[in-house]
């Protein structure tokens, strides 16, 4: 049933439509096809980032839900690498379309609350190096960001167009956009938010249907539920208490660092657009001066804006927690600013990407971690050219090593819960480490600091404690156009003992 729509305060006008660039023409088409057809080339391009290969894990493993995150990644994968066999574009299809789905929702939220600007909105967005991030990687934001931009669709409709069929609709991806990461409660939050903190919408709370789409959301959220209450709650804990462990105390240096990759991923004059928003958006509501349609999109991004900066001076933010924020935040930019901001912006995202592509596909800047796209493969070659039957691999960087090899070979491969250590959700498996006992292995150990490994270093001694001998065996240097890239200094465990303290 559709219903008259409840009459807010006055709405802030967008800016009225200049250029062909405003309304989404053909020209604006034709740069969101070319952008998408680029994205697309890369896929294949580049070997699987760590966090990819241990989502892909996941994937190997069905369950309710994981340690790290909520499940719907890992079956999305699942159900790609099922269809598609083992291969990294498969990985790289899920990310790629479910970002084109965020695209879309992006482009709908626009037509209603940019309608002066919609071409020009679209593109801020869709030109941004967060797009691109989730278009070419496989990270839990991306489903999380199609569900909270198809949640924010129906939540517009339901609120501020009193449609009632769309608040059980809303609810489902509401319980979506939970199941893609925690993060996605934060939608929850945005709703109640929003709905009390505007006078005409206040009395939604009084009727059933906001708590008909918190409840399809909750019966969404149950495999969640389900896994943490099988698992001693493990998963809730270590995004709650266990993050609060890395606490460091106040200091500015995790704040300079998140926007500075805040700036690499939404743009610089974007990002400043969208904090001049906020800051004049906190204003309003101090003096409760917002529109319906303002009030909406600040219900839905400054929680996450500002919880974001306010944790960073305490302990580090990782870039992508705030992207869900963006889809809101960037429409609010629109609707306050004019073509000049598009044009810095598409200048900026140019240099920026043409920068991004070179270190891609080329390689100049070394990357002092073992979180980049490059040499497994190789490494995974080198070891399976020195395992022998009955050996098996394993590795105590996190997660990283283990699960590119268990990506790129069929070798077997576990983690550091071989060495009596917490290892994420490689504890999980259904493999008990003291079932290993008395098998010899090869231990793996990235030294990406030091990728020539110059210099004797000896055994880590918690190697030394799961083995009952340790031999040395020759290193594995990555070489990329005549450059060592990646260093792996190898040990074999001649008998595996069990986890130390077991």
């Amino acid at each position: 049933m559709t219903e008259t729509p409840i009459s807010g305060a006055p709405s802030a006008e967008a800016p009225p439509g200049q250029g062909r660039w405003s309304s989404l023409g053909p020209a604006v088409w034709m740069v969101l096809g070319a952008v998408a057809a680029a994205r697309a080339l890369l896929l294949p391009a580049f070997e699987l980032v760590p966090q990819e290969a241990y989502y892909a894990f996941y994937a190997r493993e069905p369950a309710l839900s994981y340690f790290d995150h909520p499940p719907l990644l890992a079956w999305l994968l699942a159900l790609a690498l099922r269809l598609a066999g083992h291969h990294a574009l498969a990985v790289r299809a899920v990310p790629f379309l479910l970002t084109l789905g965020t695209q879309a929702a992006f482009v709908v939220l626009a037509r209603r609350f940019v309608p002066g600007a919609t071409g020009r909105a679209a593109l801020l967005f869709c030109t941004t190096g967060a797009v691109t991030l989730l278009s070419l990687v496989a990270l839990p934001d991306a489903p999380l960001l199609l569900a909270w931009g198809l949640g924010l669709v129906f939540l517009a409709s339901a609120a501020l167009d009193t449609k009632r069929w769309a608040w059980p609709v809303a609810g489902l991806f509401l319980g979506l956009a939970f199941d893609a990461k925690y993060t996605g409660a934060l939608l929850w939050v945005g709703l109640f938010a929003f709905l009390a903190a505007s006078a005409p919408h206040r009395r939604l709370l009084a009727t059933p249907w906001p708590w008909v789409a918190l409840g399809v959301a909750q019966l969404l959220a149950l495999p969640v539920y389900v896994w943490n209450a099988e698992h001693g709650w493990a998963s809730f804990l270590f995004q709650t208490a266990g993050r609060a462990e890395t606490a460091a105390g106040p200091g500015l240096r995790h704040l300079a660092a998140l926007l500075v990759t805040q700036g690499v991923l939404l743009l610089p004059p974007l990002l400043g657009a969208v904090a001049l928003c906020a800051g004049r958006g906190l204003s309003g509501l101090r003096r409760r001066a917002l529109g319906a349609e303002e009030l909406f999109l600040a219900a839905f991004s400054l929680p996450l804006l500002l919880g974001g900066v306010l944790l960073s001076t305490v302990v580090l933010v990782k870039p992508n927690w705030l992207l869900p924020a963006y889809l809101a935040a960037v429409l609010w930019a629109a609707r306050a600013s004019g073509p000049r901001l598009l044009r810095w912006n598409l200048a900026s995202s140019a240099v920026l990407h043409v920068l991004f592509v070179v270190e891609l596909l080329f390689y100049p800047v070394v990357l002092r971690s073992d979180d980049t796209w490059v040499g497994w493969r190789a490494l995974a070659g080198e070891l399976t050219a020195r395992v022998r039957p009955g050996q098996f691999i394993f590795s105590a960087d996190d997660y990283k090593t283990t699960a590119e090899l268990l990506f790129y070979s069929d070798l077997e491969v576990y983690g550091r819960n071989l060495l009596g250590e917490r290892a994420l959700q490689f504890d999980y498996g259904r493999v008990d480490p003291s079932t290993l006992r008395g098998r010899e292995g090869l231990f793996v150990d990235s030294d990406p600091a030091d990728p020539e490994l110059s210099g004797e270093t000896p055994p880590p001694e918690r190697l030394v404690r799961a083995c009952r001998a340790i031999r040395a065996e020759r290193p594995i240097r990555i070489r990329l156009d005549g450059r060592t890239v990646r260093g792996f200094r190898v040990w074999r465990c001649l008998s595996y003992v069990g986890p130390p303290g077991r």
